[in-house]
């Protein structure tokens, strides 16, 4: 017997709603399914005939349809097994109306086509008082969204078309994406699916707060966080909303209580509606509502079930009676009683197929191909699209989320993190489908399978230390330069465009590759990335490995160096903290401080500069911070000078003396001649240094940062004991000040205004 199927076309309609006007064009309308719709079963397991490759999908089917809820599952398949936790009901009030509410307690099916929530009524005239009060119960918990703005439905069918929504979901029938000639024809019969059920009758803020954030209804994961701004959020939610609402059939009116004006909570109905929501066992798959606890009422295990008969869930008979009926297919059943047939067989999962199964279950698959598995079916493609018109030559390198051959050896554990939970990792801004940020709870063990999986036994060796003297960055500058290796030509650097078609900017490398990945792309490009564009430029250069050295170390130091030939810019040797977004700290020789000044510029436009020799602060100034040209670009590097205005320069002393009083002279010696040591530097979590010396058997910690507008705030840190010790600050007529350091430590402050 064939099992295959053809999904998403020619299906019969649920027998609950119908599109008012008889159109199909909205994605809310799109065609369903007549079984629970699991997407990684349907892609990779519903038309496979092979016994060994539906019980893999059956085992899916167990852990998505969350049987495991109520069958324990055998011990060495817990890992593999784990479930799903439902949607959180809390405020199903206000996101529902009440006769919504009543349709999914009698059958989920009636407005969430494909759901895998299966039923517990037999039928219109049973169990009617159990539904009212499981309605009353459930009208009962609302809760107040914080509004959403007006949101625009031309700019929220272009977003899901475009940032990644049809990946899993059907687009819009007629519908042409902007990126597309007009004429375009797109073939969308066929494909797998995941079904837009609620969005026409969800509240209209409630739907929008969801988009913000699914993960907080449904816990499960599977709805990914699409960082989303709330603008953009408004957008789709009324583009969703757009659709025509689905009509209520008149047989199916006449069995469902009144709703709107005339719906009135019975306090005693919610009473036994929230005694049956535990007696249910809905407690199973959704959390209790209001904090209170019940333990879900335990099935028979899993591995104790008669998997040849089709008894209990997989029950042939209608629904209604003491076991959940969820509706499945042929293909579906037969799957599971593989499943269950040969699950004492299975072996607990390895990181491998644990990759493999978190890829399936969040429908990873949709966007990435790993191994060669997945990636977008090919009605799918045209969705995808480009920000940028040069990246178009790149064929599905420009539009396509890329392949993750050899992920976890490619990116270093903090980018890998950045990329699955953080904000900031992309680093292809030119495809407009994107990365979203997923439950670490739900995927957090990639962060280990990954690098577990992807390892090599041999691999590259790199030397990154850059203390070897042909390690030098501009070495690697000028190879990268149009007149060396000219990768400037494909690649960008620090927001400058790359010369042609933009790949991959290369800012973030040392902190995104791991080197020994970094050295083997460039020595072997085609086998460790195949398809990529990247040519072979290092094959038959007999100092490749040097080579390669000297590119990491230059872009190591790449917030101390010039652009590479060809991306350089005049303005480009300007250092612009406020551009970054972050503090930059710039070594160079600085008029008015020295050849060995440590320059710190703030994005707040506030400035500072630390004479490491004589280890002290020198100057102080306003505005714009450094060019750094005389540095990067003139060989006898003449000193720099201080681009705002506001220059404050401090007295010619150091910071501590050891004095029987504060009326004693201040000591008028310098840096090591006074007993300092200069210990460098330390960056702390917003990338603001701290200046470390000794003196005297004292450790000290010297930093300044903005404390408002046109104010810097230093913080002197002493740790130590020692007697007589006297501090004095920066100001022109700052006077000694004793400083106690009885219990070891002291902290002093003092502010810079202007």
């Amino acid at each position: 017997m064939n099992n295959s199927r053809l999904l998403c076309a020619g299906l019969v309609v649920l027998s609950g709603f119908l599109p008012m006007g008889g159109t199909q064009a909205h994605p809310a309308h799109a065609q369903p399914v007549d079984y629970p719709f699991v997407v990684g079963f349907e892609r990779f397991y519903a038309s496979d005939d092979n016994e060994e490759y539906l019980t893999q999908g059956g085992l899916l089917l167990l852990n998505e349809l969350n049987c495991v809820a109520c069958h324990t599952p055998p011990e060495p398949l817990k890992d593999r097994l784990q479930g799903r936790p439902g949607t959180n009901l809390q405020g199903v009030g206000t996101r529902l109306k009440p006769v919504d509410i009543e349709m999914m307690i009698r059958n989920a099916r009636f407005v969430k086509r494909g759901t895998i929530m299966p039923s517990f009524f037999a039928g219109p005239d049973r169990d009617v008082e159990e539904i009212l009060a499981l309605k009353h119960y459930l009208a009962s918990l609302t809760d107040k969204p914080e509004p959403m703005p007006e949101g625009d439905v031309k700019n929220g069918q272009r977003l899901f078309h475009r940032i990644g929504c049809v990946a899993c979901h059907e687009p819009e029938t007629g519908f042409v994406p902007d990126h597309l000639p007009p004429d375009t024809e797109l073939e969308l019969v066929g494909l797998p699916s995941v079904p837009l059920n609620l969005a026409d009758r969800y509240d209209y803020h409630a739907l929008g707060r969801f988009l913000l954030n699914p993960a907080e209804l449904r816990p499960s994961g599977r709805m990914p966080d699409m960082k989303l701004s709330e603008a953009e959020a408004a957008d789709l939610a009324a583009y969703l909303k757009s659709a025509p609402k689905l009509e209520i059939p008149d047989e199916l009116k006449d069995q469902l209580a009144p709703e709107g004006d005339s719906f009135h909570l019975d306090p005693a109905l919610v009473d036994k509606g929230r005694e049956l929501f535990a007696k249910k066992n809905c407690v199973a798959c959704h959390s209790q509502p209001e904090g209170q606890a019940a333990a879900p009422q335990p099935a028979q295990p899993l591995a104790k079930l008669a998997w040849q008969e089709r008894k209990g869930c997989l029950s042939e008979s209608a629904p209604g009676g003491p076991v959940p009926y969820f509706y499945l297919d042929e293909v579906q059943k037969k799957a599971i009683q593989l499943a269950l047939k040969h699950l004492r067989e299975e072996k607990p999962l390895t990181a491998e197929h644990r990759i493999d199964l978190t890829m399936t279950s969040f429908n990873c698959y949709a966007c990435h191909t790993r191994e060669g598995r997945g990636g977008p079916e090919l009605a799918r493609e045209p969705y995808f699209a480009s920000n940028s018109e040069g990246a178009e030559s790149l064929g599905q390198l420009g539009n396509l989320p890329p392949d993750l051959r050899n992920v976890g050896r490619k990116l270093t554990p903090m980018w890998l993190e950045k990329i699955l939970f953080g904000e900031g990792g992309e680093v292809r801004p030119y495809i407009a489908a994107r990365m979203p940020r997923f439950q670490r709870e739900d995927i957090g063990h990639l962060l280990k399978d990954l690098p577990a999986v992807d390892k090599t036994e041999k691999p590259v060796e790199i030397d990154v230390t850059g203390l070897p003297r042909y390690q030098r960055g501009h070495y690697g500058r000028d190879l990268m330069g149009v007149s060396g290796l000219s990768c400037v030509t494909c690649h960008g650097l620090k927001g400058e465009k790359s010369l042609g078609p933009p790949v991959v900017d290369l800012t973030h490398t040392v902190d995104r590759l791991q080197p020994e990945y970094f050295k083997e792309l460039l020595l072997y490009p085609q086998e460790v990335q195949p398809g990529t564009l990247m040519p072979p430029l290092f094959t038959g250069r007999k100092k490749a490995n040097e080579e390669i050295e000297q590119i990491w170390t230059y872009l190591k130091e790449l917030d101390q160096r010039r652009l590479p030939d060809g991306l350089l810019k005049s303005e480009a040797f300007e250092l612009m903290p406020e551009k970054e977004g972050k503090p930059i700290v710039f070594r160079t020789f600085l008029e008015g401080v020295g050849t060995q000044s440590v320059s710190v510029g703030f994005p707040e436009k506030l400035n500072a500069s630390f004479d490491s020799y004589e280890i002290r602060w020198g100057l102080a100034w306003r505005g714009r911070f450094l060019d750094a040209m005389s540095t990067w670009d003139d060989r006898y590097c003449t000193p720099a000078k201080p681009l705002g205005e506001g220059i404050r320069s401090f007295p010619a002393a150091m910071p501590l003396a050891i004095l029987k009083s504060g009326s004693e002279p201040w000591p008028d010696s310098y840096g090591p001649e006074a007993g300092y040591e200069f210990h460098g530097f330390r960056l702390d979590e917003k990338g603001v240094p701290a200046f470390l010396y000794e003196w005297k058997g004292l450790k000290v910690e010297d930093r300044v940062a903005p404390a408002g507008e046109a104010k810097l705030r230093r913080t002197v840190t002493l740790t130590g004991k020692a007697e007589n010790v006297y501090f004095k600050g920066l100001a022109e007529d700052a006077k000694p000040q004793p400083v106690d350091l009885s219990k070891g430590q002291a902290v002093i402050q003092e502010e810079i205004t202007w």
